[in-house]
């Protein structure tokens, strides 16, 4: 069984969330493809401590390792105060793989190795683009619980935004409206498991 958990880590104004997706292999006429079984979906009171955010994190990855009997890929928003949980997780979690994910402009995914930590740079637009994908093609399967409805409200709140500059933007822009459950999802959707090249 293999594994991938997102987690967008939350600040003042959004909670932490976190998606686990169970990822399978299903044969088509003409290939295989990963589909994206979402297991838990999870979003933490706002104004958790990092420290308990890492803790709960830890806590699921061992759930995980535990039912799968492998340690599952972690992919964590590291793009503005997601490094420390990033290091705090690298502490705390033996038996998985912990990557730190920097949101970057653009419609790219770069996979390199950092004083021997995997990290990933991330577009919005390539999240974006590969989720809708996903989601339009019947590859992500969502439980019937009460995140999965949270999730697709955010969905539907979801937006792209051009400015005059041609610039484009992400997410929930209207006031009380969150796009953290997309992130997660998008950032344990962004790689199949049969493409990794980290190590």
């Amino acid at each position: 069984m293999t594994v991938q958990i997102g987690v967008d880590i939350g600040q003042r104004r959004d909670p932490t969330a976190v998606c686990v997706a169970e990822v399978k292999r299903r044969a088509t006429q003409r290939h295989q493809e990963n589909h994206f079984y979402v297991r838990h979906l999870e979003r933490l009171a706002l104004g958790t401590s990092y420290p308990k955010v890492a803790e709960r994190i830890a806590h699921i990855t061992g759930r995980v390792r535990a039912m799968s009997g492998s340690g599952p890929r972690v992919y964590v928003d590291a793009t503005g105060v997601g490094v420390p949980v990033v290091d705090l997780l690298r502490e705390r979690i033996h038996g998985g793989r912990v990557v730190a994910v920097y949101f970057i402009h653009g419609n790219r995914r770069t996979e390199t190795v950092k004083d021997g930590q995997p990290r990933v740079s991330l577009g919005k637009a390539y999240l974006v683009s590969r989720l809708l994908s996903l989601l339009e093609s019947g590859r992500v399967h969502l439980p019937r619980t009460s995140g999965a409805r949270a999730l697709e409200r955010e969905l539907l709140n979801y937006e792209v935004r051009v400015d005059e500059n041609a610039c484009d933007r992400y997410g929930a822009f209207r006031e009380g409206t969150h796009d953290d459950l997309v992130t997660a999802l998008g950032l344990a959707t962004q790689e199949g498991a049969g493409n990794r090249r980290l190590h």
